[in-house]
């Protein structure tokens, strides 16, 4: 959260309530009926951040054949603020390279280590044998409601896989996981963005590691 304001325009008729970072203008005209519209409320750079080092179990992210840079860009920043330190991309997924990355990662992609691979499946295989517990985020016949995930199921290590936003994960990987989990739907959609998905999991995952 920046410093800034929102005006509401004085016009009674209009009354357009907006966001403004521009602190060093106290004039200003509503962008709808162009009447003079003052500072209503003042925003300062001040909050509480709450600390989320007590998470420290470690997750690694595989981000498999995501498609949308916007999507990637997302997932990095919601692995900064958990803080997350590593990522693996693997496949057809964009990289912080990408000129259009930083639009979502807003400023946390420096903070974050990356590492490509070209073989998501054969990575997943290397990560299993090093310790890792593989985790897949799918809905399928064969996975478990997040909420059915307990301490008692994790291990120290994990890698969170994520997949491709129309084909899903890929099936091969679905196969040497040690969990698949899917996030129960109440609506008539079959899915969520790949990116609030992982969102979900990841903070399911950061709480229930300190239960």
């Amino acid at each position: 959260m920046t410093a800034g304001f929102f005006r509401e325009c004085s016009n009674p008729d209009c009354g357009f309530r907006y966001p403004d970072l521009n602190i060093t203008c106290e004039l200003a005209y509503c962008p709808k009926c162009g009447e003079l519209a003052p500072v209503a409320s003042r925003i300062n750079s001040n909050f509480k951040k709450y600390n989320s080092s007590e998470y420290h179990r470690e997750i690694i992210p595989l981000l498999d054949n995501i498609r949308s840079v916007y999507n990637v860009g997302s997932i990095i920043r919601t692995c900064e603020g958990f803080g997350i330190k590593e990522i693996i991309l693997s496949g057809i997924t964009p990289t912080p390279d990408h000129p259009r990355m930083n639009k979502t990662g807003l400023g946390t992609i420096p903070n974050i280590k990356w590492r490509t691979s070209d073989n998501g499946f054969k990575k997943a295989i290397k990560l299993k044998a090093n310790g890792f517990q593989i985790i897949c985020l799918e809905n399928t016949q064969a996975a478990i409601s997040i909420g059915q995930v307990n301490r008692d199921l994790l291990f120290e290590h994990l890698c969170l896989v994520v997949g491709n936003e129309n084909l899903g994960v890929d099936p091969e990987i679905q196969k040497i996981s040690d969990l698949v989990i899917a996030i129960p739907m109440a609506g008539e959609k079959e899915s969520f963005n790949v990116s609030v998905a992982f969102g979900i999991a990841v903070y399911h995952l950061s709480i229930i590691a300190r239960i």
